[in-house]
């Protein structure tokens, strides 16, 4: 809720510059020029709807580093290897097993397959079970 808020706060340079698809673009455009609560509210849940689908923590990335350019934040170890799993093939999750013997492979496989083959409206919740997944591997050792 709170980034379909952020979004209709947003400048509306920051706001084109998301690369948001025409039709979420075109209700938070609309959202933005309604002043009833009630029917802001509403429009809100319209604009969550289209949300959906996306990748959030990358529009969120985007956003930060449009407002505070100059503060990247930087990866953190999960994610970082959550990037070389899902460019790697078997030896990356090799490798990964092999730093860390703790981990479960059948999870670590069956995450990995799913976050792949993953449809636009689901693919962010797979992302964020894989990463999840490493955290909880990482702390393990």
């Amino acid at each position: 809720m709170e980034f379909a808020k952020t979004l209709t706060t947003i400048s509306e340079r920051h706001l084109l510059r998301l690369d948001l698809s025409e039709e979420v673009l075109r209700v938070v455009q609309d959202t933005r020029k309604i002043s009833s609560p009630g029917a802001k509210s509403r429009a809100l849940r319209l604009v969550r709807q289209e949300l959906r689908g996306l990748d959030l923590g990358l529009l969120r990335e985007k956003l930060e580093d449009l407002s505070h350019p100059n503060a990247r934040r930087a990866n953190t170890p999960a994610d970082d290897w959550r990037l070389r799993l899902l460019g790697g093939g078997e030896a990356e999750l090799a490798a990964f097993l092999e730093q860390y013997s703790r981990a479960d492979r059948q999870q670590l496989r069956m995450l990995l397959r799913n976050a792949r083959a993953a449809g636009p409206t689901n693919k962010n919740k797979a992302l964020g079970a894989l990463t999840q997944a490493l955290r909880t591997a990482l702390s393990a050792g």
